[in-house]
């Protein structure tokens, strides 16, 4: 099995940041390849994963894909975070009513009450009959980065990201509603689905165990991208300390408040370095509110770690700025496919303590990582302090990982999807 870092360096058309290379004709007709990309569903009031995934890869698309004829659908709720692509010339962003959405989300809960997949699918195919039409017109091959289908009767070859299946290694973060909800729509999805993309091995094998009919030529891994640029550039006038009164070390921990994302035991960890070595460790916390909030916030109050600062959402620029002046970037996640996080400190030059997960393994083939098991807070605890009291080495880590992260740009992502494309194209 080939490392995760020979995926990403041995690769004849590699290209670094800020390189750029152009896509070849459909080889099936010799003319520009033609891909729908079904962005109808990316939720404009989450800033997550999925989300930026979706954003930062049509960046890349654009910068390599300049002979290739993009189709972008959207939703009138969603419309203005494409907006960019608008003014591109081999770019078309057709909008789809929201309400459609809206009424998709409704019907498919009376749908699941039925506990059927098949009054899911008829439901699904019904409603989203036009958005089949759309999407499928005059493509190639159709491309879906938001984790599930919306429909299920497509005419054109399809690629879906489905970028994990946490349901099912922990369904306790999941109401008993969410889990039938998943079940149904991603065994659909993954039956439906021509071909899926994946950010890491893990996931991969992890399609492959729980879809027993997947194959293993349908799955391609991609790794996640970075915007390298955006996160290493110096900050001019940086104030984010001053306007949020934070400490000059601190260790800075970007996550929503899901119960995954582990943020309690981080917070026993640095209690632990409190009492028993004497060392308050300042954390700063992002992200929104989600179901671990209360617990998180009930934690912080009774232990009194005044020296734990929430910041709630934050503007792009302060969560460029955070990274860059933290002194260690921190992810005790329980699962992911990947994380952005971790590989945007990377280009920001911070080093990162982050969960021994599989798909942090993974990156920490190419990247300097400190991994530690995230339910043990005595581990964590000694990780960090010892790390907090090294500068040495955090230098040297940061060092490194400003030179492997060229690897994560963007344009080689979109790169390898559209060679994807084309393969896809040929069969």
């Amino acid at each position: 099995m080939s490392k995760f870092s020979d995926l990403l360096q041995d690769n004849p058309d590699h290209v670094g940041s800020g390189q750029v290379s152009v896509a070849k004709p459909c080889p099936i007709t010799g003319k520009a390849m033609r891909i729908s990309i079904d962005c109808a569903q990316v939720n404009p009031r989450f800033v997550g994963g999925v989300t930026t995934y979706a954003l930062g890869l049509l960046e890349g698309l654009a910068n390599v894909g300049r002979n290739c004829e993009f189709r972008l659908v959207v939703s009138t709720g969603n419309q203005p975070l494409f907006e960019k692509f608008t003014r591109l010339p081999n770019f078309e962003v057709i909008s789809v009513p929201q309400n459609l959405m809206s009424f998709r989300a409704n019907l498919s809960r009376a749908a699941l009450l039925t506990h059927s997949s098949r009054v899911y699918r008829s439901a699904g195919n019904l409603i989203f009959r036009g958005l089949r039409q759309t999407v499928d017109d005059g493509a190639d091959v159709t491309y879906t980065p938001t984790t599930l289908l919306p429909y299920f009767n497509s005419s054109k070859p399809t690629v879906l990201s489905m970028h994990d299946i946490q349901h099912v290694h922990h369904p306790e973060f999941f109401s008993w509603a969410r889990r039938l909800s998943r079940r149904v729509t991603y065994n659909l999805s993954a039956h439906h689905a021509t071909h899926f993309q994946v950010s890491s091995r893990y996931i991969r094998d992890d399609l492959l165990t729980h879809f027993p009919w997947l194959r293993p030529e349908q799955i391609e891994l991609i790794p996640h991208g970075v915007h390298i640029e955006k996160f290493s550039a110096p900050i001019l006038n940086g104030d984010v300390r001053r306007r949020y009164n934070l400490p000059d070390r601190y260790l800075f921990y970007p996550a929503q408040l899901w119960p995954h994302k582990n943020h309690l035991t981080l917070l026993k960890a640095l209690k632990r370095i409190q009492v028993d070595r004497r060392l308050e460790v300042p954390l700063v916390l992002t992200g929104d509110k989600y179901a671990a909030a209360a617990d998180v916030f009930r934690f912080i109050k009774d232990q009194a770690m005044d020296y734990v600062r929430y910041l709630g959402k934050v503007p792009f620029s302060d969560l460029v700025e955070l990274h860059q002046q933290a002194a260690f970037t921190v992810s005790t996640s329980l699962h992911e496919a990947s994380s952005f996080p971790i590989l945007e400190a990377a280009a920001a030059g911070t080093p990162v303590i982050a969960s021994r997960i599989p798909a942090f393994e993974e990156l920490g083939e190419t990247l300097h990582l400190n991994l530690v098991d995230p339910l043990n807070a005595a581990e964590l605890a000694n990780l960090v302090f010892d790390l907090w009291n090294d500068e040495r080495a955090a230098a040297t880590q940061s060092a490194y990982n400003r030179v492997q992260i060229a690897a994560f740009s963007w344009e080689n992502a979109a790169t390898r999807y559209l060679r994807f494309f084309e393969r896809i194209i040929s069969r």
